[in-house]
């Protein structure tokens, strides 16, 4: 096992990973009504956009990706797809039409499927166990870290840019605002790739086999435990749904009910979502540690249901929060119990794993949870507000709060329901 400090580096280096990712990935929600203008698109397509586009690819190829993962140096898997999204953003600001913008999104989906497989394995490969919750927290802090940025550095950049006016650049001719600011956001994974790429991995750690068993066996393996995987993976992709309806239309709310712009906007939720957002990864890893300290079982599965079932009434708030003060809190209070299960529910998934099969198991799980949270969670508010609320813009935040309420319920019953059944003897680790 690898020293503390190279551990950490590491830690630092997938942050910054994470981070672009999450820039690239989130920097569409800022700029919904600019985009859907200028395209002609309504909320329900935009959803789809955010939503099912990235999703579509990204969940596929995660398990293929996993396998590499589980065969090949990790950091080579990461910088590629790495390198793989920065283009495919950039891409992003060619588009002129739906479809056109839909596949891009597709493509960078295809990218940022690589990074987390690998992740988890390199991690759980460079900690102990009672420190494997932590570092993952602290790993899956970059998802919040970036959408925070995307929203203060996305907003302040859009604003800038369209002070300026119109947008000419060599070789593409004329672009809107919303355009450039694809191409801007894109630049960063360049560097963050080579320095990926210029690291040693830690050495795979208590492996079973030496050579990757085949797909068979992991699915052998998962179908050992069926139920418990069921309600874990299933429990799990509804609490992702609910984090990504937040993600994905909280700036409306304050462009739409509080008439902001985008520069504000991006300013005040960005501050909000980068407390917030970690604030409630590193709270769960806190609180699973010190229920694992007084020898409780399943320290994490806990957490994960009961801080589901503290969604509902964050949800309900921001449902019926009547000034922009309010708003900025009950959001913010929504993020944290919306976000503190998914550093914890992947250090449980990675405990439970042998690890010739952590990465194509990682994979499922992120397929899982991310094909049906991602796709349902942005989904669902546009769906709630063009066809439940007749078009009212005005009222998305009841559309998000509804979404929230039905997706951390199904959630913390499937999540309660896993706490009963029997996963596997948890693998102490081996020295290095």
């Amino acid at each position: 096992m690898p020293s503390r400090t190279r551990a950490w580096f590491w830690v630092f280096a997938l942050v910054l990973a994470y981070i672009c990712s999450y820039v690239d990935r989130q920097i569409l929600s800022l700029m919904v009504d600019p985009i859907r203008d200028d395209l002609a698109i309504t909320d329900s397509q935009f959803g789809l956009l955010h939503g099912l586009s990235f999703a579509m690819l990204y969940c596929v190829l995660g398990i293929p990706l996993g396998s590499l993962v589980d065969r090949y140096p990790r950091r080579y898997v990461i910088s590629a797809g790495v390198l793989v999204w920065s283009v495919m953003t950039a891409i992003c600001g060619l588009a002129g039409k739906f479809w056109q913008l839909f596949v891009a999104r597709i493509g960078v989906g295809v990218g940022e499927a690589a990074l987390s497989p690998g992740a988890y394995s390199l991690l759980s490969d460079s900690f102990p166990r009672e420190r494997l919750g932590l570092a993952i927290s602290v790993y899956t802090t970059g998802a919040g870290l970036g959408a925070g940025l995307a929203y203060i550095v996305g907003g302040w950049l859009y604003a800038a840019l369209d002070a300026m006016g119109s947008h000419s650049l060599p070789i593409i001719g004329q672009v809107e605002t919303w355009q450039t600011v694809f191409f801007i956001v894109a630049i960063p994974g360049i560097p963050i790739a080579i320095l990926i790429h210029s690291l040693s991995e830690p050495e795979r750690q208590g492996r079973v086999a030496q050579v990757a068993p085949p797909i068979r066996n992991v699915l052998a393996f998962m179908g050992e435990r069926g139920r418990f995987m069921a309600c874990f993976l299933l429990g799990m992709s509804a609490i992702t749904g609910g984090t990504m309806a937040v993600m994905a239309w909280a700036p409306s709310i304050l462009v739409r009910s509080y008439g902001m712009g985008q520069g504000q906007t991006g300013l005040m939720l960005g501050l909000v979502t980068m407390v917030c957002f970690p604030g409630g990864l590193l709270l769960g890893a806190w609180f699973a540690r010190q229920i694992d300290r007084r020898g409780y079982a399943n320290a994490e599965l806990k957490v994960c249901a009961v801080s589901a079932a503290l969604a509902i009434p964050a949800a309900i708030g921001l449902a019926l929060a009547s000034s922009l003060s309010e708003t900025l809190a009950m959001t913010g209070i929504t993020m944290v119990f919306t976000n503190m299960s998914f550093g914890i529910a992947g250090a449980k998934l990675q405990a439970i794993t042998p690890n010739e099969m952590r990465g194509r198991i990682s994979a499922i799980y992120l397929f899982t949870v991310n094909f049906f949270g991602m796709t349902l969670g942005p989904l669902l508010p546009g769906l709630w507000t063009d066809y439940i609320l007749g078009g009212d813009g005005q009222k998305v935040a009841q559309s998000i709060s509804a979404t929230i309420i039905l997706l951390s319920a199904i959630g913390a019953t499937l999540l309660f329901s896993a706490l009963s059944m029997k996963s596997t003897p948890e693998r102490s680790r081996q020295a290095g």
